[in-house]
């Protein structure tokens, strides 16, 4: 696998915009819907979020505003032509299902050229994080009311509360990544949801939909191993143990 990539611009960003072109996997074919089709393509307003990244903004105004102003940008990004700003924060809101798809895909691709050695198991691991939303907090028993009170502005409500283990309380979302650690370190599966889904609930719907790679271990924290999930995971080939269960068998070892 060639990992060294010769920057094609001196620009970085025009850089890895080209790069995320070179890397971006092409979904099958969805089935046709009625209605107006879309005028912009998925991978154009994921090259959009790729800039929005770096530029540290998500403000649809100031998007439309840059590729107004800089038609190279745009057609580098594969726009025919610039979207309306409303189009702009609609489409980046919703990103998620094709960005989630975009890792599971480029895993797929990248899996299959690092393949263990013959007597080495392929081995994962899964774990998630909490992600503060932005905006003012929307106070537990205020949502559970659905009361939303008329001092706060700009509420994100599609986030919810849980706690951290080492956080605390957190308002916002969580994203569960899987990635391969060996035989090399490899993202492979990914899913961003609100704080209150449970993590190896989420993974075991993934693993039903044929959508969680199975490898032959799986690392993952003690919310990992819970009866259904592994069982589950066993069933379709895998192991699924505790980073710490492995800390322990090791120290037994060197006693």
């Amino acid at each position: 696998m060639d990992i060294n990539h010769a920057p094609t611009d001196s620009d970085a960003l025009l850089s890895l915009i080209h790069r995320v072109k070179e890397n971006y996997q092409l979904p099958p074919p969805a089935p046709p819907k009625r209605g107006k089709q879309r005028e912009f393509s998925a991978r154009s307003f994921l090259l959009l979020a790729v800039v929005a990244v770096v530029l540290r903004t998500f403000r649809d105004r100031e998007l439309h505003k840059l590729l107004t102003h800089d038609d190279s940008l745009r057609r580098r990004l594969e726009f025919v032509r610039v979207p309306h700003r409303t189009t702009i924060g609609r489409r980046l809101l919703g990103l998620i299902d094709e960005a989630q798809e975009q890792v599971r895909l480029l895993g797929q691709v990248i899996k299959t050229e690092v393949k263990p050695a013959a007597g080495e198991s392929e081995v994962s691991v899964i774990d998630g994080r909490m992600y503060e939303a932005l905006g003012p907090k929307w106070h537990a028993s205020d949502r559970r009311a659905k009361r939303l009170p008329p001092t706060l502005r700009n509420v994100d409500c599609q986030s919810s509360w849980s706690k951290s283990g080492y956080r605390g309380w957190i308002q916002g979302y969580q994203l569960l990544v899987q990635g391969l650690v060996f035989p090399t370190p490899v993202p492979l599966w990914a899913a961003w949801r609100p704080n209150h889904e449970n993590e190896a609930r989420i993974a075991q719907v993934a693993l039903a939909q044929d959508q969680l790679p199975v490898t032959d271990v799986l690392l993952g924290d003690r919310t990992y191993g819970g009866t259904p999930f592994t069982s589950a995971y066993a069933e379709a080939g895998g192991w699924v143990t505790g980073a710490h269960s492995i800390a322990k068998e090791a120290a037994l070892l060197e006693r």
